[in-house]
């Protein structure tokens, strides 16, 4: 009875001292784990084609660092990925996929915000004027 009273004893301070050691680590940046295979460029690139079928968007990522470097992620990284920027999209209140946009022609007048952003640029001094 004694001897399993000091093991569990020990078993708590062991698991105090990991969730210690992995709260700093987390503070440091590093959160564990495997890295991501899919980077921001390439879950932005998917995103974009997403109506094409996640199967055929792997075919066309690589992967550009660790040992699978050059190769395709597989379609169940793929689907991961794209299900965490959904979740992350929501949780936001951003839209999951990028916005289209409207190409302005010359001649066609300018939108009350198109003014307002012209009119706080052009306030701004220029970034290289102190070089001039």
């Amino acid at each position: 009875m004694v001897l399993a009273v000091a093991g569990q004893i020990e078993r708590n301070h062991i698991r105090e001292k990991t969730l210690e050691g992995q709260v700093i680590t987390a503070s440091k940046g590093n959160h564990g784990g495997r890295p991501k295979v899919i980077d921001d460029d390439m879950l932005t690139f998917a995103v974009a084609l997403k109506g094409k079928g996640v199967p055929e968007i792997a075919k066309k990522l690589t992967i550009k660092t660790g040992k699978n470097a050059g190769k395709s992620p597989s379609v169940a990284s793929l689907y991961r990925a794209l299900a965490e920027a959904e979740q992350a999209a929501a949780d936001d209140g951003l839209p999951p996929r990028p916005t289209p946009v409207r190409i302005r022609r010359p001649e066609d007048p300018l939108t009350p915000e198109e003014i307002d952003l012209r009119e706080r640029l052009q306030a701004q001094p220029h970034p290289n004027a102190e070089l001039r």
